[in-house]
C-alpha cells in the first residue's frame, strides 16, 4: 500500500493566505503557554507556506542565475510583534499573512495569529530581498506582479482584524 502523507499546506482567501498551526508541547514554557519567541517563528512558517511553488519561493530566488538577476535571498529587516492573548499546548491556531505594500526591494506583510476567531498575535514585518553579497536587489518582474497581486487582493478584505491598522 502506497501512502502519501504531507503537512498541511493552506489556503488563500480573498488574498489572505492562512494555514493551521497546532501548538505543541516544545512551543511552550513550564507552565503550558506559548513562548513569546515562538511566534515569530509561527509567522516565518505562516510566509513560507503562503509562497512554497511559485516564483517567489526560496529555492527558486535562490536558484536564479546570475543572468536572470539571482541568486536572491530574503531577510527579514524589520519585524514587530504584538500579543493579544495566551495560546496554550494542544491549542489549533491559524497563522495569517498577507502582503500589505510591495517595494521595489522588498516587502511590509502583516501577519496575524488567531484562535476561534479571536485574534491572539499580530506581526508587521518588512522582508528585504538582497544578492549572496547581502546587497539589496530588485524583485524580478514576475515576483514583484505576484506580490503586487496578492497585495491587491487583500485590500478591503473581511479576514482583516479590526483591530489591525494597515
Amino acid at each position: 500500500m502506497s501512502e502519501t502523507l504531507a503537512p498541511p499546506s493552506g489556503d488563500w482567501q480573498d488574498g489572505i493566505f492562512r494555514l493551521p498551526i497546532r501548538v505543541y508541547y516544545e512551543d511552550t514554557d513550564m507552565g503550558g503557554m506559548v513562548y513569546h519567541g515562538r511566534y515569530v517563528s509561527f509567522f516565518e512558517r505562516v510566509r513560507t507556506e503562503s509562497i512554497r511553488g511559485t516564483c517567489l519561493d526560496v529555492d527558486t530566488l535562490m536558484s536564479r542565475s546570475d543572468a536572470d538577476g539571482g541568486p536572491l535571498v530574503y531577510v527579514v529587516r524589520s519585524i514587530q510583534v504584538t500579543y493579544h492573548r495566551q495560546a496554550l499546548v494542544g491549542d489549533v491556531l491559524i497563522g495569517h499573512s498577507m502582503a500589505a505594500r510591495v517595494r521595489a526591494a522588498g516587502v511590509e506583510a502583516r501577519q496575524w495569529i488567531t484562535r476561534d476567531g479571536e485574534l491572539v498575535a499580530d506581526a508587521a514585518v518588512t522582508v528585504a530581498i538582497v544578492d549572496r553579497t547581502g546587497m539589496p536587489r530588485r524583485w524580478p518582474a514576475d515576483a514583484r506582479a505576484l506580490w503586487q497581486n496578492w497585495a491587491d487582493a487583500a485590500k478591503g478584505s473581511p479576514l482583516v482584524p479590526k483591530q489591525l491598522t494597515l
